[in-house]
């Protein structure tokens, strides 16, 4: 097998020059030894140094989780392997049922097969839990950390998986709440977490929003979130319980309330912080037999011990939350 071969500080633009030939042999993997850096080619090029060796085929990426454990887990294990799982930056988290524990480490690394971009692994021990709505999570495999970089929406954000709630799957209600806010907004964030939906609107907007969190450590990382997409001054962090600082807040042309459960709990102070006219942001699970009734029933009974009136704009399911339950988005206005 032909191999050019190259110092690692040129490696990138040999390839580069390589490829625009159409030399490499893309069969074959490119092999690293010391300072030096080997190319598989179809054919010696002229002006490049090459060397025979024995070629390492490359091994097929396999398409999915299934097909990659296929080799060690029986058609029974299959059929109970849960296939979706979610990933935050390069950090992908997966649910393994009880009967294929003991191969949780094969597992991860076959997702890792899978998804290159993967570099660390987590199972899922449980359901969220406590006020910061916080998994239990263990490392399975790839390297020993639950930190990452998230991108979405034109923004970046620091998370921890393990210590502060955050949800991917809301990445779409994000930008369609974004899309709707008009520049010179003022607007609510509460649970607002790491800052994912303060960080989308304000990017995309010229707006203020104010981003309250309970969890300390998920303010801290929300924080930094703002420093990082230069957006201080746009996003007010306040850190402390919504019943408790919300006097600190300005009356709001929108409120943002995406916690759907327990939400409920809050949508008084909601009231109280959106201007006349304004618009309030209601997230809720609900059966699929009974969507939108209790949620708005909720709205209606609010509005009416605050002597309020409030129009609904809106109501959508936002994803699938565990069989026949979905989490749900009631828009509405307050008068």
């Amino acid at each position: 097998m032909k191999y050019v071969v190259v110092d690692k500080k040129n490696a990138e633009e040999t390839r580069r020059q390589l490829a625009e030939l159409g030399l490499i042999d893309n069969k074959y993997e490119v092999v690293k030894k010391g300072d030096k850096v080997f190319f598989p080619v179809k054919e010696c090029p002229d002006g490049f140094e090459c060397v025979e060796m024995e070629g390492k085929p490359k091994q097929a990426k396999p398409k999915s989780l299934k097909e990659a454990l296929s080799h060690m887990l029986t058609a029974e294990e299959l059929d109970e392997l849960v296939t979706s799982f979610d990933i935050v930056g390069d950090i992908a988290i997966i649910q393994i049922p009880d009967r294929l524990a003991d191969k949780a480490r094969e597992i991860g690394k076959a997702l890792m097969k899978v998804h290159p971009n993967v570099h660390v692994v987590c199972q899922k021990l449980g359901a969220r839990k406590g006020i910061f709505r916080l998994a239990p999570l263990r490392v399975i495999a790839g390297e020993d950390r639950f930190t990452t970089t998230y991108k979405e929406n034109g923004v970046r954000m620091k998370v921890d998986v393990l210590k502060a709630y955050f949800s991917p799957r809301l990445s779409t209600e994000r930008l369609r709440i974004a899309k709707q806010v008009k520049d010179g907004e003022t607007v609510a964030v509460f649970f607002a977490g790491v800052g994912p939906f303060a960080l989308v609107i304000a990017k995309m907007k010229k707006v203020k929003v104010y981003a309250v969190e309970l969890n300390p450590y998920a303010f801290s990382l929300m924080e930094e979130n703002v420093r990082m997409n230069k957006l201080a001054g746009e996003i007010i962090p306040i850190q402390g319980d919504v019943r408790k600082v919300y006097k600190e807040l300005p009356p709001c042309d929108r409120v943002v309330m995406p916690l759907p459960k327990g939400g409920e709990d809050f949508l008084d102070i909601a009231f109280k912080t959106v201007k006349p006219g304004g618009m309030i942001h209601f997230y809720q699970f609900a059966p699929e037999d009974n969507l939108y009734e209790d949620a708005i029933n909720r709205i209606n009974k609010t509005a009416k011990d605050l002597g309020r009136r409030v129009e609904i704009v809106n109501k959508k399911i936002v994803r699938p939350h565990k069989p026949r339950v979905y989490q749900v988005v009631i828009d509405f206005k307050v008068f």
